[in-house]
């Protein structure tokens, strides 16, 4: 073992002087630490926040805030400009040793608070999973392979397990609005529970209806369970091919990823290598425009519009709204709504003739599609083969005259649920609309109703990520910004060495004859300090014969002031392992004084290395 002093010029001519790692193999190891470490999230798409508009989309969570979300996940993923969401265990975090007392699996290591919060700092959506992992409605006496609470939890028991949990995570700087219940275990009073605090609940090993039909319904996604054996690669790709083809929202639930997963379906393992070829599948997919990808709260059909004033209820049955029965349609201030104002709602109690609650009248558009969001809790019901709670659209022309009206949706049974439904004008006479709300007789039906909502659909895309250096697949060569210091051993490559995506043009990296590094020189990029950044480019180590000697290709980060005055670097990692793979890190400038940056790839003198490098990405994050 032995320590080296490598010398990196930065682009400036300015000599940089760093201590190399001891030995290869403890150069490796480094390597693929940094690799970890630098590399959390590559070019995740930037989602508008809100699906507006009928697409495929794709979401990839994971349960429990495993460690190896963190450490095997979470760079798989980024290699392929993927994050995801995790559904965090609040009361098992910081249990990073086996065995441990998690309900969830005490054979598995958990992540820190600090690897969660790097986890949402590098992009990922943080989302609640409980304190304890505990059945929020079974028991250990009816439910035993599952449950490790000996009796059912108490309405107060499960609100504490939903509101510690938020409350935890809200302590850690994590604002968590989505949820996923343990074992997949709830009912209506869980929901309406739920509702209080977040804004869905992800359902758990649905048998069957596995996709989201748009708009979706909030407290009921569903979700495909990806298992060790039970769920091959080709399985997952023609689910992903299902919801291109229907414009549907395909939920995975991951759990525990690893190198060498268990056969055993049920012990919830997931091979790295199966999650990066879905993981590819996906990028390829969204590369062409069939997909999005996208965090659970960006799944959801939602808008800061409203066009219903008063659509919480925050002031009653006022604003607008108007109903036929003041006695048995009234404001509630229980607490029976949902998520963001649980407090307010309007209660129904049915009685012997047909009740209503009418919205405002809205102006609405001909041809224009709107989306219209009801939270509603059937809390009890008699009349199950008639009963219901209807929603219904009158429309009105410009003299304010009823011209007619449109059926949408109803529901006939004790149910908890966001009623999302899309509602487009009859005809070009149409230029108003107004919802009601009704109740039938003798229905026995108490319900209550919340935060109705009305926006226009919208085309809502989710935006390519822009790449901030240019050229980056060389087929212009070493030009529109890129230099050399080297250009003897560094050149432009035009033999097919590229990456896969585009495989003519690379850039040749070999290493001289004398112990001067070469370097490869992007062009500056603009960056703000108030910002992260993604790079990664695409890198084939052909050979390295002098690797115990120190060679590598190393990145490093050259930072400018505003005058273009070089002012600091990073080191980022340094690549020895043979081979080729997407090389990517995270950068996050040194202080508010860099106003530019740039990528130099270097190869260490007389090492004997020979690299093909290629699509070279600079994404904000």
């Amino acid at each position: 073992m032995f320590t080296i002093v490598k010398q990196y010029i930065n682009k400036d001519g300015q000599l940089e002087k760093r201590l190399a790692l001891l030995g290869t193999s403890m150069l490796f190891l480094v390597s693929t630490f940094c690799l970890t470490l630098f590399a959390p999230i590559s070019a995740h798409a930037a989602s508008t926040g809100t699906a507006l508009s009928p697409a495929a989309r794709i979401s990839f969570t994971f349960d429990d805030s495993l460690a190896s979300t963190y450490t095997t996940a979470e760079p798989t993923l980024a290699t392929y400009g993927l994050t995801g969401t995790d559904y965090a265990i609040t009361g098992c975090l910081g249990m990073t040793t086996v065995p441990n007392t998690c309900n969830a699996n005490t054979d598995t290591p958990y992540m820190s608070v600090a690897q969660l919060q790097a986890l949402q700092a590098d992009g990922w959506e943080i989302g609640s999973h409980t304190v304890d992992h505990v059945c929020l409605v079974d028991s250990a006496l009816t439910d035993p392979s599952d449950c490790a609470n000996p009796t059912a939890l108490t309405t107060a028991q499960v609100d504490a397990e939903l509101a510690n949990s938020k409350s935890a995570l809200a302590t850690d700087g994590i604002n968590a609005t989505d949820f996923s219940t343990p074992y997949g275990d709830f009912n209506n009073n869980v929901i309406a529970q739920i509702a209080k605090y977040y804004a869905s609940m992800r359902q758990f090993k649905n048998a069957s209806n596995n996709t989201n039909g748009y708009p979706y319904s909030d407290y009921y996604l569903q979700d495909v369970t990806v298992q060790e054996t039970t769920n091959t690669v080709a399985g997952i790709e023609a689910l992903i091919n299902t919801a291109i083809t229907n414009n549907q929202w395909l939920v995975l639930t991951f759990h525990d990823i690893e190198t060498k997963p268990s056969k055993t379906p049920d012990n919830f393992q997931y091979g790295t290598a199966e999650l990066a070829s879905i993981a590819a599948y996906v990028q390829a997919k969204q590369a062409a425009g069939s997909i999005q990808s996208v965090h659970v709260d960006q799944g959801l059909v939602t808008s800061s519009t409203n066009m219903f004033a008063n659509g919480n209820f925050s002031a009653g049955i006022a604003d607008g709204w108007t109903t036929d029965s003041p006695a048995n349609v009234t404001l509630d201030t229980g607490n029976n709504g949902s998520y963001p104002s649980p407090t307010d709602s309007i209660k129904f109690v049915a009685t012997n003739k047909e009740i209503h609650l009418f919205s405002p009248k809205v102006a609405v558009t001909p041809g224009t599609t709107y989306v219209m969001k009801n939270f509603l809790n059937v809390a009890s019901i008699s009349a199950l083969t008639s009963g219901e709670v209807g929603f219904y659209v009158d429309e009105y022309n410009a003299n304010g005259q009823w011209v007619s009206g449109q059926w949408l949706k109803s529901e006939n049974s004790s149910f908890v649920e966001d009623m999302n439904f899309t509602y487009k004008p009859s005809s070009p006479a149409v230029t108003s609309a107004s919802l009601q709300v009704l109740v039938t007789a003798n229905s026995g039906i108490t319900a209550y109703l919340a935060n109705s909502q009305m926006f226009p659909e919208t085309s809502a895309t989710v935006a390519a990520p822009t790449n901030l250096v240019t050229n980056a697949t060389f087929t212009a060569g070493i030009s529109d910004g890129w230099t050399t210091d080297d250009p003897t051993h560094i050149t432009a490559n035009t033999a097919g060495n590229g990456s896969p995506a585009s495989p003519t043009d690379s850039i040749s990296l070999q290493s001289g004859t004398t112990t001067a590094n070469g370097h490869l020189f992007s062009p500056e990029v603009a960056v703000s300090s108030a910002h992260s950044y993604t790079l990664s480019s695409w890198l084939n180590l052909v050979k390295d014969t002098n690797a115990a000697s120190g060679g590598e290709v190393a990145y490093y980060i050259d930072e400018y002031n505003s005058a273009g005055q070089w002012i600091s670097g990073q080191y980022k990692t340094g690549i020895h392992a043979i081979g080729a793979n997407t090389i990517g890190f995270t950068y996050t400038p040194s202080s508010a004084s860099v106003a530019k940056a740039s990528l130099q790839v270097i190869v260490v003198g007389n090492s004997g290395i020979q690299a093909y490098l290629d699509n070279v990405t600079w994404y904000q994050n």
